[in-house]
């Protein structure tokens, strides 16, 4: 029998060959074990011996954490974990940790993809063209892109990033972060403004915060309502940021022009979801961190905060500090 069990709750790459080399290279006796649990009561009762759990999407919630008898650290494939409660591991002393620099550059540039791919309009014009068609597509001409706003909502690595080519596409650049003081976002060469003000000017906005209690549905109807008819929303987030039905109301209705999406509230998304059937949207499954690189460091770094934590030290990167003192 193995000194640790560390589970892979849930992932999904063919194989986890990346992990089990980190493992073997740690030199400690770990046997590793991977599921592929969706749902919180499919990791029982595999779970209840781990010493590491290793997880993606599946929730780990407060119920999978009181059956947890030996666990040590829960590391997550990402930056965000708003699928553990961070709560209930923080009382029994287990360190969640992520990577947080992971993605900066394949989600900023997924950003801006969105922003070319909605000035431009070349959805309409794809779809004009598939169609048979040719010359202007429905819509009328864009508007010049340089000089234009944009407003991000989260000043983090991948907000900041952002920033930093937006301004070289010609956009003028708004921002809000309620955890980060005025001079600091203007050393950014951003322009700090409350939500309302950002949601008021921007041509764009794009949403780059961490899912939180006081971050769900953020962006409702009454914050659409504040939008430019002209305007288009990003979601590069957490799809319950936004109030679905509310922004569903909001393209149909035109109180804004159009969206931009690579998460929604329910993924994958039901087939009746509303929105697939608007013509103003481009969808993306949730794939904007996707590149073979971005892959890779995700997989090592990740499995190697597990290790660090069943090894005696500390992770890199750990997200509840205060579980130290436990």
């Amino acid at each position: 029998m193995a000194q640790f069990k560390a589970v892979i709750t849930d992932f999904g790459e063919p194989d986890y060959t990346l992990e089990a080399e980190v493992v073997e290279s740690s030199g400690l006796d770990i046997e590793l074990v991977r599921l592929n649990a969706r749902y919180p009561d499919e990791l029982f009762p595999a779970v209840a011996d781990a010493d590491a759990l290793i997880v993606q999407w599946v929730k780990i919630t407060r119920q999978v954490i009181e059956k947890l008898n030996r666990c040590k650290v829960i590391s997550r494939y990402g930056i965000g974990v708003d699928m553990v409660d961070l709560a209930a591991a923080t009382e029994r002393g287990i360190m969640v940790c992520n990577v947080p620099d992971y993605c900066i550059e394949e989600v900023s540039t997924h950003t801006m993809a969105f922003v070319l791919a909605l000035n431009r309009h070349l959805l309409a014009q794809h779809t004009h063209i598939r169609s048979g068609k040719w010359g202007g597509a429905p819509g009328g001409a864009p508007s010049r892109l340089a000089g234009q706003v944009m407003g991000i909502v989260g000043l983090g690595r991948i907000g900041r990033e952002v920033a930093r080519k937006a301004h070289g596409l010609g956009l003028r650049v708004l921002g809000h972060d309620p955890y980060l003081k005025p001079e600091a976002v203007t050393a950014l060469g951003i322009e700090p403004v409350g939500l309302e003000e950002l949601l008021r000017a921007s041509d764009y906005v794009s949403l780059h915060c961490p899912l939180t209690d006081e971050t769900r549905h953020l962006i409702g109807q009454a914050q659409l309502a504040l939008m430019k008819p002209s305007a288009y929303l990003i979601n590069m987030a957490r799809g319950p940021i936004v109030d679905q039905a509310a922004l569903y109301q909001a393209l149909a209705g035109g109180t804004i022009q159009g969206a931009a999406l690579d998460v929604l509230e329910q993924e994958p998304p039901a087939p009746d979801e509303p929105l697939l059937k608007l013509d103003n949207v481009i969808f993306t499954p949730h794939a904007a961190s996707w590149t073979l690189e971005a892959l890779v460091q995700l997989r090592r770094e990740t499995t190697q905060n597990a290790v660090a934590v069943l090894a005696g030290n500390l992770p890199r990167s750990i997200v509840n500090r205060n579980a130290l003192d436990k």
